[in-house]
C-alpha cells in the first residue's frame, strides 16, 4: 500500500463518478499490478421534511445512505487509463417506497499521442432513478409506487489538435447518450430517447493567458415511442457561440460565451425555436484559501410532460473557504427559471422559479476520515400551484479512505 500524492489524474477519476474531489486530498491506494486501486466509503444520514416535493401531502423522514466506490488508475507517460464503480443505496425510515439503489460504471482512456494530438475516450453506464416528485412525476408523486428507474449509457470521444502554447487549437467531440426508463406504460415510454451530439471548439490565443473561442454544436434528439405519431418530439438542435477563456488573470479564471441557438422539430405541428444561448463560469480567488465561483447558462432541455421543451436560465454563486488546515466550508445559492415553451390549452405557458441554498462544513477528523455536516433548502414557485413546494434537508456524512 502506498500514499498517493494529490494528482490531477486521481482527482479526475474520482470526480468522474460523482464524489467531491476536495474530500480526497490524502486518499491512499493499493497497488494492483500496474494499476492503483483507490477505494472509498461514504456513509451518511439525512433528514428530509418533504421527500416527494409536495405542497399538500408532505412526507418527512430520516434516511441512511451508503455509497462505496472504487477507482482503478494506470498512468503511462502522459496518458492514463481509469475504471470506476460506485454504488449508492438510500433507505428511508418513514417512507420505504422511496428506497433506491443506484449503480455507476465508468471507463476512460486519455491518450496524449504527441504535443499536438490528444484523444480522450469515455464510456459511462448508469442504473439509476429519478426521485418521486421529480421528472415526469412532478406534482404527482403518489402515482408512482417506487422511484422512477432508468438505464443510461453514454459514449464520448474528444479529439484535440494543436499544442497548448500554439496560437490556434481545435477540439472535436462526438457523444451518444441513450436513456431508457423501466416503466412501460405509454405515458412513460414516451420519454425514452437517444441524444447524438457532434461539436467543435476552436481556440485562438489573443493574450498570454487568454483565448478567444468559437463553438458549434449539433444535437439530434430521437424519441423511441410517440404517444401521438403525427406529432413526435424528435428534433434537431444547432448552436453557435463565441467567447473568451482565460487562466489566472488578476486572480480570476473562467470562460464566457454567447451565441445563437435553434431547435427544429420534425413535426410541423410543433413550433420551432430560435434565440440567444449563453454560458459562463468565473472563479475569483481573492486569497489563496478562499474562492468565489459564479456560473450561468441559458439553454433548452427536453420536456418532462408539458410543452415542447424547457427553456431554462440558471445562475449560481458559490463560496468555498479554508478556515483551518482541516476545516473547510462551502455555501452556494442557485436560482433560475424554467419556461415550458409550446404549451397549449387553457392554462397557458408553464413557468417555474427554482431556488436552492446549500451550505456544508467539512472537517478532516483523521487523514482517512472526513466529516461533512450540511443543510439544503429547495423551493419551486410556479403558475401551476399544484407543483409548488419547499423542502429542507439536514445531512451528516462520513467519508472513509485508506
Amino acid at each position: 500500500m502506498k500514499l498517493l500524492k494529490v494528482t490531477s489524474a486521481i482527482l479526475c477519476a474520482l470526480t468522474s463518478i460523482g464524489i467531491s474531489a476536495q474530500q480526497f486530498e490524502d486518499a491512499a491506494s493499493i497497488e494492483l499490478g500496474s494499476f492503483d486501486l483507490t477505494p472509498t466509503l461514504d456513509v451518511g444520514f439525512r433528514y428530509d421534511d418533504n421527500v416527494i416535493r409536495s405542497n399538500t401531502d408532505k412526507i418527512d423522514s430520516w434516511s441512511q445512505i451508503i455509497s462505496p466506490q472504487v477507482v482503478l488508475l494506470n498512468s503511462f507517460g502522459s496518458s492514463q487509463v481509469r475504471f470506476g464503480y460506485r454504488l449508492r443505496n438510500e433507505r428511508f425510515y418513514s417512507s420505504e417506497q422511496d428506497n433506491y439503489t443506484d449503480h455507476f460504471l465508468t471507463a476512460a482512456v486519455d491518450f496524449e499521442l504527441n504535443s499536438r494530438h490528444r484523444l480522450d475516450i469515455g464510456i459511462d453506464y448508469t442504473d439509476g432513478h429519478e426521485d418521486r416528485g421529480t421528472g415526469f412525476s412532478i406534482g404527482n408523486a403518489q402515482a408512482l409506487a417506487t422511484p422512477d428507474k432508468f438505464k443510461q449509457g453514454e459514449f464520448d470521444i474528444l479529439y484535440s489538435y494543436g499544442a497548448f502554447n500554439a496560437d490556434g487549437r481545435l477540439e472535436a467531440n462526438f457523444n451518444i447518450t441513450n436513456r431508457d426508463y423501466d416503466l412501460n406504460t405509454p405515458q412513460y415510454m414516451a420519454r425514452d430517447r437517444t441524444f447524438t451530439t457532434l461539436g467543435g471548439t476552436f481556440f485562438y490565443r489573443i493574450g498570454a493567458a487568454t483565448d478567444a473561442t468559437f463553438d458549434i454544436l449539433y444535437k439530434d434528439v430521437n424519441y423511441k415511442f410517440d404517444i401521438n405519431s403525427a406529432s413526435p418530439l424528435d428534433s434537431e438542435q444547432l448552436s453557435y457561440l463565441v467567447g473568451l477563456k482565460w487562466e489566472a488573470t488578476s486572480k480570476t479564471s473562467g470562460f464566457a460565451k454567447i451565441g445563437y441557438q435553434e431547435k427544429d422539430f420534425h413535426s410541423p405541428l410543433r413550433e420551432d425555436f430560435d434565440g440567444i444561448d449563453w454560458a459562463a463560469g468565473v472563479i475569483w480567488e481573492p486569497v489563496e484559501y478562499s474562492t468565489v465561483e459564479f456560473t450561468t447558462r441559458n439553454d433548452t432541455n427536453e420536456t418532462n410532460g408539458e410543452g415542447n421543451f424547457i427553456h431554462g436560465r440558471d445562475y449560481q454563486v458559490e463560496w468555498r473557504h479554508e478556515w483551518l488546515e482541516r476545516l473547510r466550508s462551502s455555501a452556494s445559492y442557485t436560482w433560475g427559471t424554467d419556461t415550458y415553451e409550446g404549451q397549449t390549452g387553457d392554462f397557458g405557458v408553464r413557468e417555474d422559479d427554482l431556488v436552492r441554498f446549500k451550505a456544508s462544513l467539512y472537517y478532516q477528523f483523521r487523514r482517512w476520515v472526513n466529516i461533512e455536516v450540511g443543510y439544503i433548502y429547495d423551493q419551486r414557485d410556479s403558475n401551476r400551484s399544484a407543483i409548488e413546494y419547499d423542502r429542507n434537508q439536514f445531512i451528516i456524512n462520513a467519508l472513509f479512505t485508506l
